[in-house]
């Protein structure tokens, strides 16, 4: 089956895709920003009452544009994944000696990285003190082989894209053998289970009722990433284009509209909860942004360059940016200083930061190819 080439393709490499993972790198290292200059796992509600009613909806604002980053990266994938052609076991040898090797690789490579990071700068990790440098080097061997790791909170990603990138190339054949609509079944058990009664749930939470309880597992559905991975697809594949632009456009908005009204309800309630991945609102709103983006990435044409060279920096700057912005918070005071601007400044640091790094270390080809997991 032939790649689509879906509105936004200039010359030989789609632009749409490298818009959309630029925008998801944004609002990924915003989440880490975001988190770091506000109380969103703890005590939500004490500061919702501490703070301004404008500090308070910027925090609204960019914590729900924060969650779009990962559904947009995995809709990525499947826009570009599930439209390669794999019809035996030779292809998905194929795949995973160039795809998911790679990644594995570049992500050992970090783990590595990060680890010493954490052991010798963070100033609240006691491990060398406590286990002596034995013991270190044994947590080390575990972080690397997942297993009670030490590493930054944002690298839980890469389990989750491994295993993704594990079984891929078997949803390709699925997609291509059966028809759409059988899959719709598995993929609604998983929207139920895994998203809806969630959200159902905290609900229910927030007014004091009891919890639903199911006794479908999580654990016997596929993952719940895989909604994004392939709503990803059927936009590749235009299944929205019989909606109008005003269309697309309100419905991205209306969904947006709908996590930060309840996001900022949540803030208000006793109990700590963020709008996420699993809310079928950022669902429907990550689908809409990436239709939207598929639809006007070409009038970033004359970008291209830009956003192209920035795409391909994205996978570096999600590894890099965590370490600087942690760097800040570890070393620097930041009392006194507004959240807004501390905000910016962690984010503008980080990023800009990552950028310069990556822009010198990828003219060395071993660090460009394992380091970065850049492919021209």
């Amino acid at each position: 089956m032939q790649t689509s080439l879906p509105t936004g393709k200039t010359g030989g490499r789609q632009l749409y895709p490298d818009v959309a993972r630029v925008l998801a790198i944004i609002s990924i290292s915003l989440n880490h920003a975001v988190n770091r200059t506000y109380n969103n796992y703890s005590n939500q509600m004490q500061e919702f009452l501490e703070i301004s009613l404008g500090s308070t909806i910027l925090n609204t604002f960019v914590t729900v544009f924060s969650q779009l980053g990962v559904p947009l990266f995995l809709m990525i994938s499947g826009a570009l994944l599930l439209n390669k052609r794999i019809e035996n076991g030779q292809d998905v040898k194929r795949f995973y000696k160039h795809n998911l090797l790679s990644l594995f690789i570049t992500a050992e490579i970090w783990y590595f990285l990060m680890y010493w990071c954490i052991l010798l700068l963070d100033p609240g990790n006691h491990i060398l003190e406590t286990e002596g440098f034995g013991g270190a080097i044994l947590n080390l061997f575990s972080t690397m082989l997942f297993v009670n790791q030490t590493t930054f909170g944002s690298m839980w990603y890469m389990p989750m894209i491994l295993c993704l990138y594990v079984t891929i190339p078997f949803a390709v054949i699925v997609k291509d053998k059966v028809p759409g609509r059988y899959l719709c079944l598995p993929l609604l058990l998983v929207f139920l289970r895994m998203m809806l009664l969630p959200t159902v749930n905290a609900i229910r939470l927030f007014q004091g009722q009891a919890q639903f309880s199911s006794i479908i597992r999580e654990a016997n559905l596929c993952s719940v990433y895989y909604l994004y991975v392939f709503a990803g697809y059927w936009v590749s594949r235009k299944k929205l284009s019989k909606l109008r632009n005003w269309m697309v456009l309100t419905a991205a908005g209306v969904f947006f509209a709908a996590c930060c009204a309840f996001q900022f309800y949540a803030y208000q309630q006793p109990d700590n909860y963020l709008v996420s991945y699993e809310s079928p609102a950022i669902l429907l709103c990550a689908v809409f942004v990436f239709e939207t983006i598929r639809r006007y990435s070409h009038l970033l044409k004359r970008l291209k360059t830009a956003i192209t060279a920035l795409s391909k920096m994205c996978f570096g700057i999600y590894f890099i940016h965590i370490i600087i912005m942690s760097l800040l918070v570890w070393y620097m005071n930041f009392t006194g200083w507004h959240r807004s601007v501390k905000l910016l400044f962690l984010e503008a640091v980080s990023v800009l930061g990552s950028i310069v790094i990556i822009a010198l270390l990828s003219k060395i080809k071993v660090c460009r190819k394992y380091l970065f997991d850049m492919k021209d």
